[in-house]
């Protein structure tokens, strides 16, 4: 029998997103966009590290940094709309990584719509306010008792 690739068993075309965790309690995800296969026949994945920003990574290489993909967002588009998301993730290489502005779910979303965003970062923003009100709720009470 034939080993199939991550790309083969999942039917990846290009543009589509593979969402991995970055953690054991699978809190924060890893978005890596799919490109395509080469003309040597091997994958080729981007994704924006925070260590080396965006930067093209094989097949063998996605596979080892992320082992346990749970999710694919398939790019709902026709052939054009794929070409373009191509040329937007390409159109990248070299960019810095930035946790808060530019961060890998903010790299994949503008690659697939065209607009940069981070629901994991406006997550995070509303937890570090709501712990801030409570720290301050919880102050403000124990200056009254």
């Amino acid at each position: 029998m034939r080993y199939r690739t991550f790309a083969q068993a999942n039917n990846l075309k290009s543009g589509d997103v593979v969402i991995s965790p970055k953690t054991l309690l699978n809190i924060v995800d890893h978005y890596v966009v799919f490109l395509g296969v080469n003309e040597l026949s091997q994958e080729i994945y981007i994704e924006n590290d925070y260590r080396n920003g965006v930067q093209l990574i094989s097949g063998e290489v996605f596979s080892y940094k992320n082992p346990r993909a749970t999710g694919i967002r398939k790019l709902n588009g026709d052939d054009t709309q794929r070409y373009w998301a191509v040329e937007r993730a390409k159109s990248l290489l070299t960019a810095k990584y930035d946790l808060e502005r530019f961060n890998c779910e903010n790299f994949a979303n503008y690659v697939q719509y065209g607009v940069s965003f981070s629901k994991q970062v406006n997550v995070a923003r509303k937890m570090v306010v709501a712990g801030a009100i409570l720290t301050i709720a919880t102050a403000f009470q124990r200056s009254f008792n």
